[in-house]
């Protein structure tokens, strides 16, 4: 078979292996991530069963109920209707193992077959350098219930391979309603756009959540059920994702999440996801340890099924005021030897600037 299309067919898979390492690279940064619903709850609880309050819990409860869209301590109830704008700008500092989205393997073996892509078209790795702009827009319509808007892009290049250039952008809209108690009806709408030297994809999706949040004993839980609709340029998926976090009376907060996807007819997609992270506070800062594994099936190459499991361990630390470092490996075992790969995940979030 010639160069050009063993190339194509090499470069089939480019949009799958971006999918899923931009996936486990927005784990790898959130994973583990607080919940203010949870830690309203939890100041709420405390004020109401404590005889005496700390002037900084009331401070906190305070503010966080007026940011979920409440109306605090206020003995007269008033709703804020302005719409809160955040925009800021930041660094980008982080380790690629496939800065030009290129062939992680520049041959492809099955049985008796050999398909070769161009030397030039294989993966680059290296470190990323570049800057990004977020803006967040937020429109309180009644109580407990707000439009949340993020609009993200950046550009980042690898000064090892002559400025090679990694862009992104996406967009995420999100209603966000109380419903009675402590019960919570979400819907969002997500657009992301990634584009290397050798991939250029984009990944949609509109979910509904009910979440729930109780208390067991001395640990206070929030329960999600999550339905989603992916849609990529190749397929469209449904899934179903449980995630419940959990305070613990001891200083730890855990994430355990179990998602799974519908079969998707001749192209490989998500069968399940579960992961599990701890977060504890050390020196006052919350450090952070995660584990996940994701099972893909459903797709055939060249007659052969492909099924791929790919396993994750990450860390997460503040080592300073606004630098966050977040480290972790990956790997990925295929039923296609070709398509097994593993490598570090690194990155180190930089002080942003608010304007």
């Amino acid at each position: 078979m010639n160069s050009i299309q063993s190339n194509k067919l090499i470069n089939n898979t480019r949009i799958w292996f971006w999918t899923l390492i931009f996936s486990l690279f927005v784990n790898l940064c959130s994973f583990a991530s607080g919940s203010e619903r949870l830690e309203l709850y939890f100041l709420s609880e405390r004020i109401l069963n404590s005889k005496i309050v700390p002037i900084e819990t009331v401070i906190q409860f305070n503010n966080k109920s007026r940011s979920l869209g409440f109306e605090g301590l206020s003995a007269v109830p008033k709703q804020n209707y302005t719409v809160a704008i955040n925009r800021s700008i930041f660094p980008i500092f982080a380790y690629s193992d496939n800065i030009n989205g290129g062939n992680l393997s520049q041959t492809i073996q099955i049985g008796e077959l050999t398909f070769v892509g161009e030397e030039d078209a294989n993966a680059k790795s290296g470190l990323i350098i570049g800057g990004g702009a977020f803006l967040g827009i937020k429109r309180q319509y009644g109580r407990g219930k707000y439009i949340n808007v993020k609009i993200n892009a950046s550009l980042a290049g690898a000064p090892a391979h002559d400025w090679l250039q990694v862009k992104s952008e996406s967009i995420t809209a999100c209603s966000k309603n109380h419903i009675k108690e402590w019960m919570f009806f979400d819907t969002c709408a997500s657009w992301a756009h990634n584009k290397r030297e050798f991939s250029n994809t984009i990944n949609k999706s509109i979910l509904a959540s009910i979440t729930r949040l109780f208390r067991s004993e001395k640990i206070f839980h929030e329960g999600s059920f999550i339905v989603k609709s992916v849609i990529s340029d190749n397929y469209q998926q449904i899934q179903s994702t449980f995630v419940l976090n959990s305070l613990l009376p001891n200083g730890f907060k855990t994430n355990l999440h179990l998602t799974s996807g519908q079969n998707v007819k001749d192209f490989i997609a998500l069968n399940y996801s579960t992961g599990i992270s701890v977060q504890k506070l050390i020196n006052k800062k919350p450090f952070s340890f995660s584990l996940k594994q994701t099972f893909y099936d459903g797709g055939m190459f060249l007659g052969t099924d492909r099924q791929d499991t790919t396993r994750q361990i990450s860390i997460s630390y503040p080592v300073y005021d606004g630098v966050n470092i977040s480290m972790g490996y990956v790997k990925n075992e295929s039923t296609i030897n070709s398509f097994s790969y593993s490598g570090p995940l690194i990155n180190v979030s930089l002080p942003s600037w608010s304007f």
